[in-house]
């Protein structure tokens, strides 16, 4: 199976999720690309249909995804809109599946903050006819160089998550990875 796994990552957070994603399709005897999404990422070097299963990650801010991939995703869309792979209907393609997922805090509301995130990563391979068959959600350590934020790694919502993820998160991902690639 040929397996593409993109995200975007400020912190690193996301960044170890990826990456555990990688090792685990690679041992599982997929080939797999692994692209990290920058500002500068050009909507050319992202081309979704040539992969049969896809992994799309990133952080939550301010309860979205950062601005990089809302442009990125815009930019994509138009592409496959004008080439004529979106349909009007979006019939699903055969054998195209995604799981897409999110890092994030919470200290707030905990991961009510991070629901939008995937779903909306999650619109464009819709639209493309992939099936999205889950949405992922990992703790994440709030990483500001402003130390009134340390609090928010602590005291909100979702405990103390000073570290995450951490090494039992990534074990979780290569539990779920392994699993979902047989789907």
């Amino acid at each position: 199976m040929k397996v593409l796994n993109v995200f975007y990552s400020v912190s690193g957070n996301t960044k170890k999720i990826a990456l555990q994603i990688e090792k685990t399709v690679k041992a599982q005897g997929h080939e797999v690309d692994t692209i990290e999404v920058t500002k500068n990422t050009d909507k050319d070097t992202i081309d979704f249909l040539k992969y049969d299963f896809v992994f799309v990650g990133t952080g939550v801010y301010v309860w979205l995804p950062p601005q990089d991939v809302v442009d990125l995703w815009k930019n994509i869309q138009m592409k496959y809109v004008k080439s004529g792979d979106i349909k009007v209907y979006a019939p699903r393609r055969a054998n195209k599946k995604a799981v897409t997922y999110c890092t994030f805090a919470g200290p707030h509301t905990g991961r009510n903050e991070a629901i939008p995130v995937p779903k909306y990563l999650g619109q464009l391979l819709d639209h493309l006819g992939f099936e999205v068959i889950t949405e992922w959600f990992f703790e994440g350590q709030f990483n500001n160089k402003d130390s009134f934020y340390d609090q928010f790694n602590t005291k909100g919502r979702m405990g103390n998550i000073i570290g995450r993820p951490n090494e039992d998160d990534l074990k979780r991902v290569d539990s779920m990875v392994s699993g979902i690639l047989h789907v």
